[in-house]
């Protein structure tokens, strides 16, 4: 069992330290223990007890770094037959915090999975199965369900809301220290790498969750209106990569893992005309993906967008933005079907990254002047066909900039939230 001492001591993705001593440069060949945080509490709470906090909002599953609900219906049962059994079930592991109004509310840094079996199962929407008989039993039936589904005796219902849940809660911790416990339990474990990219705390990483917030997971936003993958953090993902490609230009970035990592932990925040820009470009891909006039390229084309593509239609929109809407939408259309063409399988690796850099130079490029001919319209310089820009923006154009400074931010991404009971 790994003890909190232990994951203070472990030698795995330690963070640099972004404060200097009071005194100085300190000695290096002086033993010392630098930012440790405050012994977490050991408690244990009833399984009824959890529920409860759950459903009134007293306990937050959904931090920003927190995956998706990944465990599968067999895992949850085989977890509500260890808890019955009396065979071990690991802490979860909670950040306590006041939340707006003052009220205590612990968020789940570790043990979402274990959870939301719990709340399920005391929901009646996953049951026990006897693990020789395989016969299920419910906690609870509606009066339809009584028919056809057999109940829990009382007492063993009792036995288990009474079952004690043992938890580790730590207070008072620095900001974005939850994300750094985060990810030292899950590592090596399986998160994908799209979680690991959405568990790291900057201002660049807080600016795209809210993106993400906006432009993707809001009603009628782009994870609705769009066939593409967002599950276990891949929108993030792929916001990440788009804001990275149009950050790099001029140059032909290509965002690989190493690459995108080391550039979301930079400690500058974005300029707020870029972030203008980039909300724009998102803003954009909406409204050509749900106008008639301009969905071709997600009706004519196969319907699932791939994620390099998605990156992609967006660094083409941002550098297109001048453009009026319909030069865009044509243009974001050939790009699909030349990829398309090119292409069997469309994936996120170099060589793919390197075509899509190449169909935006064929109508791009230095004299600023392409044919994409079955449409017979040039893309040229902006001029009486491009988009009226707004008159705060006339002299604001963004060019970007090198990064400065790279380290891990403590900064946090979101307030917790208390949900209506």
């Amino acid at each position: 069992m790994t003890t909190p001492n232990d994951i203070q001591d472990k030698d795995i993705d330690e963070l640099e330290d972004d404060f200097e001593s009071d005194n100085g440069v300190q000695d290096p060949n002086v033993f010392r223990i630098s930012y440790s945080l405050t012994p977490p509490s050991a408690i244990s709470y009833s399984a009824q007890e959890l529920h409860t906090f759950i459903h009134e909002g007293y306990i937050d599953l959904n931090p920003s770094y927190q995956r998706d609900v990944v465990w599968p219906e067999s895992k949850q049962i085989g977890l509500i037959d260890s808890i019955f059994r009396n065979f071990y079930v690991p802490p979860i592991i909670f950040a306590v915090q006041k939340d707006e109004d003052g009220e205590t509310v612990r968020v789940c840094v570790d043990g979402k999975q274990r959870l939301t079996s719990i709340q399920k199962f005391l929901d009646g929407l996953i049951p026990h199965r006897d693990s020789h008989t395989k016969k299920s039993f419910w906690f609870v039936r509606s009066e339809a369900q009584k028919a056809t589904r057999a109940e829990i005796p009382e007492e063993w219902r009792r036995r288990f809301a009474e079952t004690r849940i043992t938890c580790v809660e730590y207070y008072e911790l620095p900001p974005g220290t939850e994300r750094e416990i985060f990810q030292r339990v899950q590592l090596g474990m399986s998160l994908t790498a799209a979680e690991k990219l959405q568990a790291i705390s900057s201002p660049w990483a807080e600016w795209i969750s809210d993106l993400e917030t906006r432009h993707v997971n809001c009603e009628g936003g782009l994870g609705q209106v769009l066939e593409w993958d967002t599950k276990r953090g891949r929108d993030f993902q792929c916001i990440a990569q788009l804001v990275y490609c149009c950050d790099s230009l001029p140059d032909h970035a290509l965002p690989t893992a190493q690459k995108l990592e080391k550039w979301l932990l930079r400690l500058d925040k974005p300029n707020q005309t870029f972030q203008t820009q980039i909300s724009n470009v998102l803003t954009e891909f909406w409204h050509v993906a749900t106008s008639h006039e301009l969905n071709a390229a997600f009706t004519q084309v196969d319907k699932r967008v791939a994620p390099v593509e998605f990156v992609f239609i967006g660094t083409l929109l941002f550098i297109l933005r001048d453009h009026s809407h319909h030069e865009r939408a044509t243009a974001v259309l050939h790009m699909r079907l030349r990829i398309r063409e090119q292409f069997r399988d469309v994936r996120n690796n170099g060589v793919v990254g390197k075509a899509l850099w190449s169909y935006i130079d064929s109508i791009t490029g230095p004299s600023g002047l392409r044919v994409l001919q079955s449409n017979r319209f040039i893309i040229g310089p902006p001029g009486s066909r491009r988009k009226r820009k707004h008159p705060d923006d006339e002299d604001e154009d963004y060019h970007p900039s090198p990064i400065k400074t790279l380290g891990q931010s403590i900064g946090t991404r979101g307030k917790v939230k208390k949900r209506d009971s």
